[in-house]
Parts: C-alpha cells; structure tokens; sequence
C-alpha cells in the first residue's frame, strides 16, 4: 500500500482527486511507490500512456502522481504534486502531534497515578516502594532495584559486600532500598561505588544509561545476579544525584526503548524530590527524637532510681500502640510525648522527687503539677500542641478520679491511657528507696486490680499480648 494513505484517508483522496481532474479537464492517477495505480479519477479512466512525477515527503518518495501525456501535461502535474505535497505534510505533522500529544498525556497520566499514590507522606521506605512498583508496570524486568546514595566507611567497592566490612574513610555508595522481581532478594545485597563502573558513570554524568550486553561493557561492575542487559536512570533533585534506579532484563526479552527511559526518567524526577524531603524529614525527626531522649535522660538522671525510665516507657507504649493499630505516623508521637512525659518534673523541687516515703497532702499537691508544667513547656512547639495534650492527662484515672482535669474513659486521649499503663508497669518493675523491683507476674497482676479504674481495659488487654507473648 502506498505511504501517502498513511497520511491522507483513501475518501479524502478521492474527493482531492475529482477536483483536480475536474480543474483541469483530464484524468489524475495516483500511484504507489513501485507506480501501481491505487487511485484514480474518473473511476473508470483507461491506464493509457501518461507522465509520471514523484510525490515526497521530507525527501522519501511516497509515491507518484500522472496524467495523461499532453501539452499541458507537466504543468499540471507541477501544481498537483505541489499541492498534494503540501497536503501531506500537513498529514504527517497532525499525526505526530497525535502521537506527542498520546506521549504527553500518557506521561501526565502516569505522574498523576503516581503523586496520588505518594499522598503527602514523608515515608522514604514507601516511596521507593510505589517507584519500583511503577516501574515494574512499566517494562516487567527480571528486576527493579531502587538505591539511594549514602555516605558510609569503606575502601573497597563490591556489588556484594556486607556493609560491616567496609573500612576507611567515608564515601558515597549506592545502596537498595527497594527491590522487586526475580532476583529481588539477591538485589538487597548490593552495595554499589558511585566512583567507577556503570554506576559511577550514571553519577558522574547524570543521565540515564542503558546496557544491551554488559558481558561487552568495561565498565560493568558485577552484581549478585545474572544479567545481560541494564537500565540506569538517575534521581537528580537540585543538580544533585539523590540515586538512581536499576531495572535488568526485560520479561519479553526486549531492549530496554527510549519511550520508556522517558516515562521512567519522568518519574524519577518526581520521586526523587519526594525522597528527598522525606530523607530530609527522617534527618530533623531523628534530632528531634535524639534531643527529646537526652532531656528525658538529664530529668531522669535527677533520680538514680528512675535513670531510664522515660526510655522504656517510651518503648512499651509504642508496643502497646502497635498492638492496638495505631498507625505508624501517630506511634512515633506517642514515642515522643512518652520521652517527654515526665518533663514537668524539672518544675518539682529535689525533696519532694527524692522523698523515700509517702508524699504529705502539700508535696503530693506540687508533685501533680508536673503534667500540667510539662504540656505548657512543650505546647508552644509548632505542631506540639498534641502531644502536649497527652502529657497533660497521663495521669488521668479512667474512672475519672486522676488529675489534672478528672477526665474519664475514652475522654482521656488514648495516647495518654497508653503511656499511663507503661508508665506505672515501669515504676513496679524498677528499684524504689522503699521496695526491690517486683516480679513481671506480680507488677502484671498489681495493674489487672486497677482496669477499670486507673486504667483502660482495653489498653492493659494489648499491653498483656506484648507481656506474655
């Protein structure tokens, strides 16, 4: 069939067609590339002796249009293969705009799918899940390896070795954190230099790669799996290589083709940035978490009694709150408000923290101002204010009989209900001036007498599945 139907429909050529031979009065053939007649205007127009001329497109021949021989004949032909020609580009350049516009919005698709499936998490670990996924859908590979770069010891680059061999002063490695297909499991192994090979190509270049054959590449640096062919498209986030992704050996046994280095180049992009931020987030978190510890160590450290206290009821909590289904993001508040939970304490005067007995009425009354010191000291924190709520109430009662408000049941935040637990087991299991540290049993059995009224059944429930299991 003649390359110029690719471009203009066989009615809308034959209506073209009738006008010419309309216009000038005589037959109009159009024919293919080996001058086969495809068309022609009148239908019934005898084939007969005619003159040929060719009919490009971009300077490839897509076929040829003639009319009978005359004297007018290749003028004619002139203003029809200049009009027709005109015609056909016009063609080809609507069909490629159909195609980029198809590109676009595939591509467009794709980045929606994926930013809908990112939310507005921080959640490094997520993230790179979601990319491999996407990439996986996009080319099914013998497997996809997400690898961030770190800095960390070494003096020698393998594909395999075990982090705790490396030795040295620090440098930048390619590390997996997420990895699917196949050879997923061997793919977790790998520890890639982003000083030499493929890997250090991508790196160094910033641009993707691919590798039809790595057995005749120089460059390729091994990995714990067999392969023949490799794609590598780096995550660049403000001109700096973030990672990279690594997709080997496609399913169907093809070349990795440049529409799908685009798509996936796409997404890296936009992950990249995501995993930055949540790499960035995880970086001030673990500050935060390490700065709310050593406040928690210093009030602590008041008392030799209680040094560590607050860390462990921070631990037991988060237990405690897995074990209910409290999602991940909130849990690692709770882990922060229980670090803190006894902040207020550094408001309560030494003789009455350090007092071996039992408290008079006037001590007892100043050492329950600690919840309420300890949520004002904390509540003028941006994005505090909740966490302050939960240490404010800590030592509410669930029959309502606590302080600092008589809250009861499920008023009280179950946050606060949960470090309340975890906080008196703690106490029961620790030295005190005035008794040894009591059995698990017996601490155990002392909060069962209190469900109900100091404490949550529900909360001391999940707490016993942690205790027994």
């Amino acid at each position: 069939m003649s390359k110029i139907l690719d471009y203009i429909s066989p009615d809308r050529l034959k209506g073209i067609l009738r006008n010419y031979s309309e216009a000038f009065k005589k037959a109009v053939y159009l024919l293919d590339t080996d001058t086969e007649i495809i068309l022609k205007f009148p239908e019934d127009a005898p084939k007969g002796k005619f003159e040929l001329k060719e009919l490009k497109l971009k300077d490839t021949r897509v076929g040829y249009v003639a009319v009978p021989r005359g004297r007018s004949a290749q003028a004619n032909l002139d203003f029809i293969v200049k009009d027709l020609s005109e015609m056909v580009e016009m063609g080809y350049e609507i069909e490629n705009l159909a195609e980029e516009v198809a590109k676009n919005y595939e591509e467009l698709s794709l980045l929606w799918r994926l930013s809908s499936s990112l939310g507005t998490g921080l959640d490094a670990d997520r993230i790179c899940n979601v990319l491999a996924q996407e990439v996986m859908s996009l080319c099914p590979s013998t497997n996809v390896s997400i690898m961030l770069v770190v800095d960390i010891p070494g003096s020698t680059a393998a594909s395999s070795m075990p982090a705790g061999e490396l030795k040295g002063p620090a440098r930048k490695f390619f590390l997996p954190k997420a990895s699917l297909g196949r050879d997923a499991s061997r793919a977790t192994t790998m520890i890639l230099t982003t000083e030499g090979g493929l890997m250090g190509h991508v790196f160094e270049n910033k641009e993707a790669l691919t590798v039809c054959d790595v057995t005749v590449d120089d460059r390729f640096e091994g990995l714990p799996f067999p392969l023949t062919r490799v794609l590598i498209v780096p995550m660049i986030v403000e001109d700096e290589v973030i990672g990279a992704i690594v997709a080997t050996d496609k399913l169907d046994g093809q070349e990795f083709y440049s529409p799908e280095i685009k798509l996936i180049t796409s997404i890296a992009s936009e992950c990249g940035v995501s995993i930055k931020k949540a790499l960035l987030y995880d970086e001030i978190r673990s500050m935060l978490f390490s700065t709310a510890e050593a406040f928690s160590l210093a009030i602590d450290a008041k008392d030799s009694y209680t040094y560590g206290h607050s860390k462990r009821v921070s631990h037991l909590s988060v237990e405690v709150a897995r074990q209910l289904g409290v999602p991940s993001e909130t849990r690692n508040w709770i882990r922060l408000a229980a670090l803190l939970h006894d902040i207020g304490k550094i408001g309560v005067p030494d003789e009455i923290l350090h007092k071996a007995g039992k408290l008079d009425p006037d001590a007892m009354e100043r050492m329950k101002e600690h919840p309420k010191i300890g949520a004002k000291m904390v509540e003028h924190v941006q994005r505090f204010e909740e966490i302050a709520s939960w240490i404010r109430h800590h030592h509410e009662h669930y029959d309502g009989s606590g302080y600092p408000m008589g809250l009861k049941g499920e008023e009280i935040p179950l946050p606060s209900r949960i470090i309340a637990l975890a906080d008196i087991y703690d106490a029961l299991r620790s030295d005190r001036p005035y008794r040894k540290t009591l059995p698990k049993d017996e601490a155990t059995g002392i909060l069962k007498k209190s469900l109900g009224a100091h404490l949550d059944p529900v909360v001391f429930e999940a707490f016993e599945k942690i205790i027994f299991d």
